[in-house]
């Protein structure tokens, strides 16, 4: 049963997906994408380095990264999730600016204000890093179920305001403020449309959380409360992140090694 809250606050949306096409690449097994001003960051980890595309899929740049896993683009630089325990800082010319170095095996990063957020599935926790200072200023959760805990957090994801972190293993979405307080939980185990099983990407965009799922093959939208607005697609292979940019949604099925793209139109 969903929970009350997710109904009190469901907000009314008309959306409707489309296929638009895909993007393959010459990569090996990538693990996360962004789109940033025209422009497609593809981690490919196991090459060790970030393939910049343009909205056709042409190579336009490469980025050469230790150990990459996840990555956040905004205006003022590329952020990338090293599982050798380092966030790594580039410019968005691709020059590296810093290297901070936290431990832990990191899976992915986001930038809200002058901070740095990045989950860690060594530990079961969400790492809070001053982007001035390098340093650690506040680590959330541990090992548990309990709301505020995580087992195996993946990716993560900012609406400006709040953090939405994938609990991959508890099957559930986990939302905490700016300043990293708890503030809800929402998700039920399970192979239904609006279920999750193994939950891996997030992408929060237009008052709507999109969701990927590598066991159920699907990519879901719900509203910021958790009540199911929809399926984007089904019946993919390992959907593993996703990535959202004026009015699109980038799918990366890492196993083939392409990236599927699908309108997303709405109206709120």
């Amino acid at each position: 049963m969903r929970f009350l809250i997710a109904m009190l606050f469901a907000v009314i949306s008309f959306v409707t997906p489309s296929f638009a096409g895909e993007i393959s690449g010459n990569f090996k097994f990538p693990s996360d994408i962004a789109v940033s001003a025209g422009k497609i960051y593809v981690v490919d980890g196991l090459n060790g380095r970030i393939v910049v595309l343009d909205k056709n899929g042409n190579v336009i740049g490469m980025i050469k990264a230790d150990n990459p896993y996840g990555i956040f683009v905004d205006g003022d630089g590329i952020y990338v999730a090293s599982q050798s325990g380092k966030i790594l800082v580039f410019s968005k010319e691709g020059k590296l600016k810093k290297s901070i170095d936290i431990s832990g095996r990191l899976i992915d990063v986001v930038r809200l204000g002058n901070n740095l957020w990045v989950t860690d599935a060594k530990n079961n926790c969400v790492k809070v890093v001053s982007l001035k200072s390098g340093k650690v200023v506040k680590q959330i959760g541990e090992k548990g179920s309990i709301p505020g805990d995580f087992v195996s957090p993946f990716m993560i994801g900012t609406d400006g305001k709040n953090v939405y972190v994938v609990d991959s293993i508890n099957a559930r979405i986990e939302v905490f403020d700016k300043d990293g307080n708890f503030l809800r939980v929402f998700g039920d185990f399970g192979v239904e449309e609006g279920d999750f099983f193994r939950p891996k990407g997030i992408a929060v965009f237009n008052g709507e959380v999109a969701v990927s799922d590598v066991v159920n093959g699907a990519v879901q939208l719900f509203n910021p409360y958790g009540a199911f607005d929809g399926v984007v697609a089904r019946g993919l292979q390992y959907p593993i992140s996703i990535a959202y940019d004026a009015g699109v949604l980038y799918v990366l099925e890492p196993l083939k090694n392409k990236i599927l793209t699908f309108n997303v139109q709405g109206v709120k």
